[in-house]
């Protein structure tokens, strides 16, 4: 396959419209062919115990894609075992699609600060454009400058919504209707996550 692909990853715990409007706005400004969601079965910088499982934020992610045409959920680190790293995702992902295909890495701000952390962040940054959106609270600026001069910086709506905000909303029980697409609220509701 060739074209230009972006790939938006996280534990998703729940995606939220923050995740969406993400992926839209690098779909459209980064002129991408389509978006792939990649849940995190196990990420590195998160406790796995904490989260709820692979397979209910995978079901999440696909209510929310449905009827979206250019975003898709991709299992590829469900199917993996150990640590999500994303280099190895990044790599997967390039021998699967061909050396035709484009590889955009669509990240927050505040991942971009971690990024020096992560596994082998040269060999992300050599397998992928790297597109970086804001995020409330977090200044670009901060950023390892080796890191950033190999970025790409779009300006997006700034959502102050969190999954962590989320699903404190819902431990509160206050609504997330206008916070998550409404198929995940449901979702969220009659499995009765997060409580």
């Amino acid at each position: 396959m060739d074209g230009r692909i972006g790939i938006l990853g996280g534990t998703f715990d729940p995606i939220h419209l923050g995740h969406l409007i993400m992926a839209q706005e690098a779909l459209a400004r980064r002129r991408l062919d389509k978006v792939l969601f990649v849940p995190s079965a196990d990420p590195p910088h998160k406790r796995v115990a904490d989260l709820a499982s692979a397979e209910v934020r995978a079901g999440m992610v696909a209510l929310a894609l449905d009827g979206q045409p250019r975003f898709e959920l991709c299992r590829i680190e469900l199917e993996r075992t150990g640590k999500s790293y994303t280099v190895e995702t990044l790599r997967q992902l390039q021998c699967k699609l061909g050396s035709g295909t484009e590889l955009n890495l669509i990240i927050g701000v505040d991942s971009a600060l971690e990024m020096s952390t992560w596994c082998d962040p040269e060999g992300v940054l050599d397998l992928a454009r790297v597109t970086v959106m804001g995020r409330p609270g977090f200044l670009p600026d901060d950023i390892d400058e080796r890191i950033a001069a190999r970025m790409c910086f779009l300006d997006s709506p700034l959502l102050e919504i969190s999954s962590t905000q989320v699903r404190a909303r819902v431990r509160m029980g206050l609504p997330i209707r206008f916070w998550v697409p409404d198929s995940v609220a449901r979702f969220v509701e009659i499995h009765r996550l997060y409580r």
